[in-house]
């Protein structure tokens, strides 16, 4: 099969299966040899920031001279994205061989339901083994505790929790603390735990749970100075106040990762000062063009949905701005809408291409019951033609948000070869 038939074969897996993701990857790995034994994993769960805190962490490692292999999800334009040796996407060439490889082994083992996100998970331990990398960045795909990621053959080297928000309460839970302790099952025994700042009752849960089973937290005071004096001294590429946070937890992992090595401090310093501004995570705060000014943001649940208002608050102002927007059903747009509509007096709404997409229409009325002009576009052309060329005339800031599946659809959109026609 050729990477497209390969690709849709993967996708079309079905989302969820009857077993947890846990299982599934531990069969599939038993399959494979356990392809992931002696790997030095970081495995990192969270609700939000999971992406830019393994972008971050990992390109800090690569300036240090240490092979990576980066696993997130989802992917915004090519599946490709998901799989990364040292900041280069997976070939196609690598997907359709290694692809080949797990679909023919899955037909003789009817047995195993795997999902998309199994067969992915799979390939890139695969081809991490066969790339040697040094260290091995996981992202979980939900939750933790069962999650595929968690089938591992061996323990990580490092855990990594980032902020934690309602998000999948159908699965997770209904509270911070149930979702948290969720997120907490990716802790070892010994095994220590870099923890982003969180509300109050879900640091609780995750420190209960960290103490129960002996994962010591890394906060030790002079590990945190040295973040703190380093944030302050390096900018970052990544803009948005959120990804100090995120930040904040890459420096803390690095540090404590490389403590082992024997690099001077300067050099340390020097790697830091590189990789804050070196590094890239695509859909999250990425302006695309400065005239007309479009920003693009996967903000995509109310606890993202916030961050991204007191980012655009902080760096640009009240607006007015020009919102894009398309959404999935199973989140929470009502809270979305109602924080957002402080911001703007204009809204365009398209649907996204996803089978548990929100008609663009539903979500325009919600918008307009806000009180706010707000009108759905039938193709992601023609809105963002509309808002660009609103922001031509009015000197307004564009703002797309939403599902990852809208801001990827998005950039493949501008990436196309007449893109800039719509700003011209």
């Amino acid at each position: 099969m050729n990477y497209k038939e390969i690709t849709n074969t993967i996708y079309n897996k079905r989302r969820f299966g009857k077993a947890p993701g846990r299982d599934v990857t531990k069969a599939m790995l038993e399959l494979f040899d356990h392809p992931d034994l002696g790997m030095k994993i970081i495995h990192i769960a969270g609700t939000n920031g999971k992406g830019s805190t393994a972008a971050t962490l990992d390109q800090l490692l690569r300036e240090a001279g240490f092979r990576t292999g980066l696993f997130t999800s989802p992917h915004l334009i090519d599946f490709a994205e998901r799989i990364r040796v040292s900041g280069e996407k997976i070939s196609h060439e690598d997907v359709e061989r290694l692809g080949e490889e797990i679909l023919t082994e899955l037909e003789l083992h009817p047995e195993i339901e795997d999902t998309m996100f199994d067969d992915a998970l799979v390939m890139a331990l695969l081809y991490f083994k066969e790339q040697a990398c040094d260290y091995v960045i996981l992202e979980t795909g939900l939750g933790g505790r069962l999650d595929s990621t968690s089938g591992l053959s061996q323990a990580p080297v490092l855990t990594m929790i980032t902020r934690i928000g309602l998000d999948h309460t159908a699965i997770l839970g209904n509270s911070l603390d149930q979702i948290a302790r969720e997120k907490a099952g990716i802790l070892h025994a010994g095994i220590p735990l870099v923890l982003a700042e969180n509300e109050k009752e879900a640091e609780l849960a995750i420190r209960e749970v960290a103490t129960e089973l002996g994962s010591p937290i890394i906060d030790s005071p002079s590990l945190l100075r040295k973040v703190e004096t380093y944030l302050t001294r390096y900018p970052s590429s990544l803009s948005g106040d959120y990804q100090k946070e995120n930040l904040r937890s890459a420096l803390l992992a690095f540090l404590y990762l490389i403590q082992e090595t024997a690099f001077p401090g300067k050099e340390v310093e020097n790697m830091i000062r590189k990789g804050l501004s070196r590094v890239s995570w695509p859909g999250r705060m990425q302006i695309l063009s400065e005239d007309p000014f479009l920003l693009i943001d996967g903000a995509h649940n109310p606890q993202g949905i916030q961050a991204l208002h007191d980012s655009l608050l902080h760096l640009y102002g009240k607006g007015p701005y020009i919102f894009l927007t398309g959404v999935l059903r199973d989140k929470d747009f009502s809270q979305m809408v109602a924080l957002m509509a402080g911001l703007s007096d204009r809204v365009i709404t398209v649907t996204v291409d996803n089978p548990r997409a929100l008609p663009g229409v539903e979500l325009a009325k919600l918008y307009q019951e806000a009180g706010l002009l707000s009108a759905e576009c039938m193709t992601l052309e023609d809105a963002l033609s509309t808002a660009l060329s609103e922001a031509k005339q009015s000197g307004r800031k564009v703002v797309a948000f939403g599902s990852l599946y809208f801001i990827g659809a998005l950039l493949q959109r501008w990436e196309a070869e007449d893109d800039h026609d719509h700003i011209h």
